[in-house]
Order: structure tokens, then C-alpha cells, then sequence
């Protein structure tokens, strides 16, 4: 097992002694893993001198344990992430243990003062970010706001422990994706990283500023989050089929119509027939643009009868038409 012991005291301390144990030789902003340590890399950057955003993209090729100490600071940690942990408490220390098992992706909030063990097996593939919030930062909100403190204060007392109610929002999730797994061929700089973060940060700030005794994330039933995710995957495995109706899908959410609905919506941002047509189009674009298919044939294939109605949804989304003219 290899075991790495840090805080977030500091940033560039912590970038450095991650550099050291795995990247020594290393010169870019990525801190790689060996291969026999891990595939892929961590990353850090400083969205000001008191926010730090840290990015965790590997799959691990050894056991690891991974020590953050606790510091006499009260920095606040928030961590987006969509790999499965289990949580339970320790004296005064979190411990976090890699699961198999479902979870969809989740957003937790600590306090730096209390310590935390995560061990991650071989073979788990980790995709997280987390950003720090130096006590300096906060300060300002606390002073200027008490029911925000008093908010957060709840967010931090209860978040590991209802971890699966702490959903990641529709935008929270595109900008988790956007960071983890971001089109490297189209990004200059750090900038869009640190841009990207403090969009994320206020997704946050907002949740906690709306935050009160009617709108609680305790008060979600994290089966059914669960299940609309579910319901999700099943419709981007299906999209050679047809549609199956909102009907259908809440009965196997085991949800009622009213409520599948509404939360499928607050999830994605769209009703489930939306949320199906775009990632029908989303792979029809793929199939005539990257795998070279006949139009036709992918409309056959996807279960497009009508050629206008294709077109134009294609071009609304894409700004192209299928047959690749960007104009009638």
C-alpha cells in the first residue's frame, strides 16, 4: 500500500510534496502518477490567494491511503466528486472507504479542523474536485451575513454524515465535467480551469444562501436521486429504441408521474423526452461525423422518420446540418 500524509494548510506545500513523492521529474501544472502507482494525475491552482482548487483524475494501480491532517484553521473543504465512498467517524476523524456500489455524484462539505483517512483499492477510478476555502475568505461572509453562518455551519455538521442527499446539481455536474474531464485540445491556459472553479464555488454560495428549513438537501430521498440516474443510463443505452414514455419511465423509478417528472427536470435541466432527443442527436452527430454513416442509415438507425424535422433539430443543436452545409 503506498500512503501519502498532507494538510491544506498550503497550497503550494501540498503541490510540492505530491510533486516530489510522484512527479519529481514533471513540468507542467499535472502532477502525474507513476504507472505502478496510478494512471492519470492530480492538479492544483490558486483561484485566489485564498481558494485553492484541486483536481483528482486516476485510476489507482496500487492500494492507497491518503492522510489529510487537520489543522487549527477553520478552512471550509467542499468536495465534488463521482466515485462512491462509504463514511463513518473516527474520534475526531472522518474515514472514507472506496464502495462498488451505485452512488450518483455528490457534493460534501468539511471542516478543516477535523482530519480524514480515505483508502482507495486498486483498480477504483477516482474523479473528483475539491475546492479549499482559507478562513480568510470566509470570514467576510460570516461577518457580513449570520444566517449564511449559520447555514454552513449545518451543511458542515451533517454533509458526511447524508452524504447520498447532496446530489450535484444540473450545472454543478457540467461544470464537474467540464473540470475533470475538460477538452484538452481547446484549453490554453490554467485559466479555464480556475474560470471554471469559481463557477462552481457559486453554485455553492448560492445553496447556501437559499439554504433554510423548507429547502433542506437532507430532506431528499436519496433512493430516488438514485433512480433518476438510473432511469438516465437507461435512456442513453436505449436510443435505438423508441421512447418509452414518461409513464413508463416512473414506473420503473418506482416514483409517481408528478414527482419522477419534477425531479428528472431539477436534475438535468431537461424533461426526460428533452433529455433523450439530445443524446439521440448527440450520437447522430458521432455517427455521421466521426464514424462516416449515411444520413439516412442513421436516421433509421435512431428511428428518425421525418428527414425536416431531423434536419432542422440537428442544426438548432449543432449549428450544422447533417449532410455537413452550415446553410439551407
Amino acid at each position: 500500500m503506498q500512503q501519502y500524509s498532507f494538510d491544506f494548510s498550503d497550497l503550494d506545500k501540498l503541490s510540492n510534496y505530491f510533486r516530489d513523492q510522484l512527479d519529481p521529474e514533471g513540468t507542467d501544472v499535472c502532477i502525474h502518477f507513476p504507472p505502478e502507482i496510478g494512471e492519470g494525475y492530480l492538479s492544483y491552482y490558486k483561484i485566489s490567494p485564498d481558494v485553492y482548487l484541486l483536481i483528482n483524475n486516476y485510476k489507482a494501480n496500487d492500494d492507497l491511503e491518503f492522510i489529510r491532517n487537520p489543522i487549527n484553521e477553520n478552512d471550509v473543504i467542499l468536495h465534488f466528486r463521482k466515485y462512491a465512498l462509504t463514511h463513518s467517524l473516527d474520534n475526531e476523524s472522518i474515514v472514507s472507504n472506496y464502495s462498488d456500489t451505485y452512488t450518483p455524484g455528490n457534493m460534501r462539505c468539511m471542516d478543516a479542523t477535523r482530519g480524514e483517512r480515505v483508502l482507495i483499492p486498486k483498480g477504483a477510478e477516482i474523479r473528483s474536485t475539491m475546492i479549499v476555502l482559507k478562513s480568510s475568505y470566509t470570514k467576510s461572509y460570516f461577518m457580513k451575513n449570520n444566517t449564511t453562518a449559520q447555514n454552513l455551519n449545518t451543511y458542515i455538521r451533517h454533509s458526511h454524515q447524508f452524504i447520498d442527499k447532496f446530489y450535484l446539481s444540473y450545472r454543478q455536474s457540467v461544470l464537474f465535467d467540464q473540470i475533470v474531464t475538460p477538452a484538452y485540445d481547446t484549453i490554453e491556459n490554467e485559466l479555464y480551469f480556475v474560470a471554471r472553479g469559481i463557477n462552481l464555488l457559486e453554485t455553492f454560495w448560492k445553496d447556501i444562501i437559499k439554504f433554510d428549513s423548507d429547502n433542506s438537501p437532507f430532506a431528499i430521498n436519496a433512493n430516488q436521486v438514485g433512480n433518476i440516474y438510473k432511469i438516465s443510463h437507461y435512456l442513453e443505452n436505449n436510443l435505438f429504441e423508441p421512447f418509452v414514455g414518461v409513464d413508463q419511465l416512473a414506473v420503473m423509478a418506482h416514483m409517481s408521474r408528478t414527482n419522477f417528472f419534477n425531479m428528472f427536470k431539477e436534475i438535468h435541466d431537461q424533461t426526460p423526452l428533452e433529455y433523450f432527443n439530445n443524446k439521440r442527436l448527440e450520437s447522430a452527430y458521432t455517427m455521421v461525423f466521426s464514424e462516416g454513416l449515411a444520413v439516412k442509415e442513421v436516421m433509421n438507425m435512431l428511428n428518425y422518420s421525418n428527414s425536416s424535422k431531423f434536419r432542422k433539430a440537428f442544426y438548432n443543436k449543432f449549428n450544422v446540418f447533417p449532410d455537413g452545409l452550415l446553410s439551407k
